[in-house]
């Protein structure tokens, strides 16, 4: 397979870990020499909800456009609703042509707003209402023209398979409220359309802890907890998908939109928004910083544009955009029909970047990729697909791929040790909703403490069973006893988690699925050794690759030494460690009774480094196990 989800799973893991942090604590000891453990807390909390926001555009050009979104939304609904990704009808875990299929969404919502954000008070032409236009605000309105659509649906669809209602009924619904006609200002601010629909006026449960709320026009705030109320959720998936076939508006300053400015009134109208986007319209940053402080993980972000990129620079299958050839400050490196110039046989527009013969032309949506750019570093899965071409079954189909990898099993940034018996040192603990035990959860006890089970407020707390594979081989099935495994081994697990030279990819997967609203960690234990100097300290967690700790901040394991020796970060345990090369080395740092271990790393631990000849080099206690 040459699939390869975004980097969304490491960096908001790494964050994870950075904001659990290391606790000292009494534990189970991981070998006889140890009695000290660090509890390490990855938050593995299974993501079932979706939250679908689509943008569509509603000026006059996009009749078409709608009509070619509305009729995939069946297949995509479908799709979500049953995790037969391919559509062959064998689902994941049921055969061997299921490789690509996942859990389904369990809970689905999915809202739309327009791009009319009004003209900032002006009268312009096309802009009914020059005030706050739409305003961000999700649509109620249905099309009546439209055969089986109502007049007003709520201010959100939301949908459920296991509760009997009809997917095809749901994919009506969306559709009749997603064509929102074209009669819409041509002035498109769609991403200030977005921020707004989606932002609070105030940090909520499901925002960052560093969220600071965005203001709009007039001093107004987001419409996420008034008029949106209820769209956006506690660890859901944000999935936001912009269609629109013009670049983006988003003025800073109103008097853009002036007809009759000293400012900006010697500017044809129609061109205004790119020949002043520096002075006039909102940076970039202001979208990606409002939007990433949406969601407490990078990861449980996805940004994906149907917009006017040409279509042979659309994005391999489940490959990162070519950002080079989309939106380079280097003209010679841009491709030629992204770059923003006025069209010298119709000076009143730029030139088209894409035309469909019979649906129109599109225009460079370069702000709008660069926002792709920009999150994409950051974490968030990403895609950009061309709105120049008649059918959106390809567009949507990678849309489901970005949904499908931030849903399910929880990929790790580091590998766990196996012990003898092919199990981990970790513990998944479960922190169930209110009003369930762990009795409703198959291969679940209650967490006990002095005797008595743990809760937190009115929620128990549980400890799943780790279960065993019967091989790691790759292809291999997973367990089928209830509980969990650390997943090394499935075809899934390969496809959904980043791999590298120096940590391949692993991630915890469950049998019995957690249900929706339980809280998951992942808590594993590792051996500490007295001694070391500042934070840095044998046993501290450590990236191999680039010997950096994982402590807030990070730092390098060569910060800390004992006896004078500088440590390493022995890659096999993944911890900050003492390296040698010869027995005395051990002895010179102050590790009594210690060795060298210079076997070659494949001898050390044949599952984790099949084939590498490269020495250990690391003091270990040679009478632990």
């Amino acid at each position: 397979m040459n699939y390869r989800p975004r980097l969304w799973a490491l960096p908001a893991l790494l964050a994870a870990l950075v904001a659990f942090g290391c606790i000292e604590r009494e534990g189970r000891p991981v070998n006889p020499c140890t009695n000290v453990t660090i509890g390490q807390a990855i938050q593995v909390t299974n993501v079932d909800k979706v939250d679908l926001l689509f943008m569509v555009d509603n000026s006059n050009s996009m009749t078409e456009e709608q009509a070619s979104l509305a009729a995939e939304f069946p297949r995509m609904i479908s799709i979500l609703a049953s995790g037969d990704f391919d559509q062959d009808g064998d689902f994941a875990g049921d055969g061997e042509d299921g490789d690509e299929d996942f859990d389904p969404v369990r809970d689905l919502n999915v809202g739309v707003v327009t791009s009319d954000m009004g003209t900032g008070g002006f009268t312009v032409p096309t802009c009914a209402r020059s005030d706050f236009g739409d305003d961000g605000i999700l649509r109620t309105q249905g099309r009546t023209d439209i055969p089986g659509c109502m007049a007003t649906y709520p201010s959100f669809l939301n949908y459920r398979p296991d509760s009997g209602a009809s997917a095809s009924d749901f994919a009506r619904d969306v559709s009749c409220v997603a064509t929102t006609g074209t009669g819409g200002c041509g002035f498109e601010q769609q991403l200030e359309a977005i921020l707004k629909a989606l932002s609070p006026s105030t940090a909520t449960s499901w925002t960052a802890e560093t969220f600071a709320a965005p203001t709009f026009f007039r001093n107004t705030f987001g419409h996420a907890d008034t008029n949106n109320d209820g769209f956006v959720r506690d660890n859901s998936v944000l999935a936001i998908i912009p269609v629109t076939d013009e670049e983006d508006c988003s003025a800073r300053d109103p008097e853009l939109f002036n007809p009759s400015s000293a400012t900006y009134g010697a500017t044809d109208l129609n061109l205004r928004c790119f020949a002043h986007a520096d002075a006039a319209l909102h940076p970039i940053s202001r979208f990606v910083d409002g939007l990433i402080q949406l969601r407490q993980r990078s990861g449980l972000l996805i940004f994906a544009p149907i917009v006017g990129i040409p279509v042979d620079l659309v994005p391999p299958s489940g490959m990162s955009p070519n950002y080079d050839a989309l939106v380079s400050e280097d003209p010679a490196v841009r491709d030629d029909r992204m770059e923003e110039r006025v069209d010298p046989a119709m000076p009143s527009r730029l030139v088209p970047s894409c035309n469909v013969p019979g649906r129109g032309v599109a225009f460079p949506p370069v702000r709008i990729v660069r926002v792709a750019q920009r999150l994409e570093a950051l974490g968030a899965g990403v895609t950009v697909q061309s709105i120049c071409q008649e059918s959106f079954q390809g567009a949507l189909t990678e849309i489901i791929r970005q949904i499908k990898s931030a849903l399910g099993a929880a990929c790790l940034p580091r590998r766990l040790n196996l012990e003898a018996d092919g199990r981990v040192s970790c513990d998944v603990v479960a922190v169930m909703p209110s009003g369930m035990s762990c009795s409703d959860l198959p291969g679940a006890m209650p967490k006990m403490e002095n005797g008595a089970p743990v809760v937190e407020g009115d929620r128990p707390v549980c400890v799943l069973e780790q279960q065993v594979p019967g091989s790691r081989t790759l292809g291999s099935p997973p367990p089928t006893a209830a509980g969990w495994y650390y997943d090394t081994f499935t075809t899934e697990g390969q496809m959904n988690c980043e791999t590298s030279a120096s940590v391949p990819w692993q991630r915890i997967a469950f049998t019995a699925q957690p249900p929706s609203g339980a809280e998951v960690r992942l808590e594993c234990f590792q051996s500490v050794q007295e001694g070391g100097e500042g934070d840095v300290v044998i046993g501290t967690f450590c990236d191999p690759a680039t010997g950096q700790t994982q402590t807030d901040p990070p730092r390098n394991c060569s910060e800390g030494n004992v006896g004078g020796v500088a440590l390493g970060c022995d890659p096999n345990n993944r911890a900050c460690g003492v390296p040698c090369n010869v027995d005395a080395d051990c002895r010179g740092a102050g590790l009594v009774g210690y060795v060298c271990d210079g076997r070659p790393l494949e001898q050390v631990n044949p599952d984790q480094f099949p084939g590498n000849a490269t020495p250990y080099n690391f003091c270990v206690n040679p009478t632990c196990g």
